[in-house]
């Protein structure tokens, strides 16, 4: 079993931005004890000989070709654009000062 004190559970509390009462300290300390016992577990299967298994499903993309042809007028994507300023797509903003 591994073993996991007070100052560890809050180191990681702290990491992840958590503020843990002592209640909520002793039930995460409890909780990560299990987690590591089960990946400590983990570990020791052997897997000598097995393939890794990336994905179980035989997936592919159905891409097309990819050639080049011509653009698009910039007047008809203009005219498209829900709003526009002068010759370009107006957008919100997105980051605020400072940012």
């Amino acid at each position: 079993m591994s073993e996991i004190d007070n100052t560890a559970v809050q180191k990681v509390a702290s990491l992840a931005r958590l503020h843990l009462g002592p209640a909520e300290r002793d039930s995460v300390r409890k909780d990560l004890v299990k987690v590591l016992d089960h990946v400590q577990s983990l570990a020791s299967v052997d897997v000598e000989g097995v393939e890794p298994l990336n994905n179980p499903h035989e997936l592919s993309n159905a891409l097309r070709e990819d050639t080049p042809s011509a653009p698009l007028p910039t007047d008809e994507i203009l005219n498209l654009a829900p709003a526009t300023h002068d010759a370009w797509i107006a957008v919100p903003k997105v980051l605020g000062e400072g940012s």
